[in-house]
């Protein structure tokens, strides 16, 4: 024997069972639009480049640039050098001897 709000007509809603009552729900305070535009921005740039000269003049222009406009700025962080390394086979067509270059690029 299964209940009557187990039992679905077509075409009828699914009713709830009688022992359920509406209940208010609790309302969230409305924000102010002011309280919307000053919220916290967080922005984080990576830049990468194999030239450190034209590297720290971008991150110069960047920094004045967020200085003018009198937002805060901290930074800028240096990253560890990283060197990409690849080894790689002299033989064009795989035979002779394993001979192999060494290539090194820091990034």
């Amino acid at each position: 024997l299964k209940p009557f709000w187990a039992t679905r007509q077509p075409g009828r809603p699914r009713s709830a069972p009688p022992h359920c009552t509406a209940q208010p729900m609790a309302t969230k305070p409305v924000k102010s639009l002011e309280a919307e535009e000053q919220r916290l921005h967080r922005i984080r740039i990576t830049l990468t480049s194999r030239n450190v000269k034209s590297l720290e003049k971008v991150c110069a222009d960047l920094i004045q640039g967020a200085r003018d406009k009198e937002l805060h700025v901290a930074g800028p962080v240096r990253l560890p050098t990283r060197t990409l390394r690849l080894c790689v086979r002299k033989s064009p067509n795989g035979e002779g001897t394993n001979t192999f270059d060494r290539w090194e690029m820091r990034i």
